[in-house]
């Protein structure tokens, strides 16, 4: 999807990054970085667990999780990644579509590093480092925490009410989106997409690629597996036959199947991720 970024956005996150020391950054919905404030990077402390203790995928486990609870609760959260450090993010929405997510973080409450995390960067590189980045990162106390998650959400809201950040030609297709993410058990034909927006089927294959950067066939495939895994991700003891039905597929076997051409392992397999990290 391509978006519209108005020209004062970039001062907006430039000015939010260096007013707290934080990261502040917009992300698109498949989690690409499109606008960063001051282009800060990870802090070092984030860069060193991510590449030299190769815990990459759990930061975006962590990551992904935090925004699957605020495209749910429709409203600003702050979570504790595995590492100790503190995020929070928003989903920013048009016409009830989540369309892109807004994230502030990689600050701390705690003097304390994860004994774990310290134990294995010594074993390793046998030295404090690891612990020296963690301390140079901002600390706030909670409140502070909530006080400025308050503050991100009303910005936040603001950028999106001003369409600072918008999807480009999200309009023309918002009906259509929106019917879809109501009605998760229907698996519409383009035709029958087509009719709900007024649309030829041609039209419609058109104006859906030149929008999403996808089919009209991949886009429907996406969402659905996407809110496949919002379920297992936070639905204890839900199985793999029952969200099949739940979205709108017959056969078990063919979801699986799907899941897996698409996510490149079995249904199955974050289900037990799911359980292994409540």
């Amino acid at each position: 999807m391509q978006f519209i970024f108005q020209q004062d956005i970039r001062k907006v996150l430039d000015h939010f990054s260096r007013l707290l020391a934080v990261r502040f950054c917009f992300l698109a919905a498949d989690g690409r970085e499109l606008q960063v404030g001051e282009n800060k990077s990870h802090c070092r402390f984030c860069r060193l667990v991510r590449t030299k203790l190769n815990l990459i995928d759990r930061c975006n486990e962590c990551d992904r999780q935090g925004w699957s609870r605020a495209a749910r609760s429709g409203k600003a959260v702050w979570y504790r990644c595995h590492a100790g450090l503190i995020d929070g993010c928003t989903a920013v929405r048009n016409h009830g579509r989540t369309f892109g997510y807004m994230m502030i973080g990689q600050f701390r409450t705690t003097d304390t590093c994860k004994t774990a995390l310290l134990e294995a960067w010594r074993q390793r590189y046998d030295n404090d480092d690891l612990k020296h980045a963690f301390l140079k990162t901002p600390r706030y106390t909670r409140r502070q925490v909530e006080d400025i998650m308050g503050v991100f959400s009303v910005l936040a809201n603001f950028i999106v009410s001003q369409r600072m950040i918008a999807p480009r030609g999200a309009d023309a297709i918002a009906p259509l989106l929106s019917y879809m993410a109501e009605h998760p058990r229907q698996t519409l034909s383009a035709a029958q997409a087509g009719k709900l927006l007024h649309r030829s089927t041609s039209s419609l294959s058109h104006v859906f690629k030149q929008t999403t950067g996808k089919s009209f066939l991949q886009h429907q495939i996406a969402m659905k597996l996407d809110l496949a895994d919002d379920i297992f991700r936070t639905r204890r003891g839900v199985t793999v036959r029952e969200v099949a039905f739940e979205l709108g597929f017959k056969d078990p076997y063919y979801f699986s199947r799907l899941y897996r051409k698409h996510r490149g392992h079995p249904p199955s397999q974050i289900i037990r991720a799911a359980k292994a990290h409540p």
